[in-house]
């Protein structure tokens, strides 16, 4: 499961918390346990905002963009960098 699936999994978690605390909120009016649950609920989704600001996980099907440009061959030293599984080049087995 991807980040991004886990924290809509607790948002959906918490509004469903949020729905059944107000149904109970309704039969038993303001109860200071009822209160006290809602404060936490209000700290949770506060709490879970500020990690989804901090991860930035991109919106579902957004594209990332890999640019197609030539990369800079110069980053690879200079030329004696052994290729995967090939070795380097010029170089022979013993």
């Amino acid at each position: 499961m991807t980040i991004h699936e886990e924290l809509q999994r607790t948002r959906t978690a918490l509004l469903a918390l949020e729905k059944s605390l107000m149904s109970l909120r309704n039969h038993l009016g303001a109860h200071i346990d009822v209160l006290r649950l809602l404060d936490d609920l209000e700290r949770c989704t506060t709490d879970l905002r500020r990690l989804e600001d901090q991860v930035q996980v991109p919106a579902r099907g957004e594209l990332i963009v890999i640019p197609d440009d030539d990369r800079d061959h110069g980053l690879w030293g200079a030329g004696d960098v052994d290729h995967e599984g090939v070795g380097a080049p010029g170089r022979r087995a013993p």
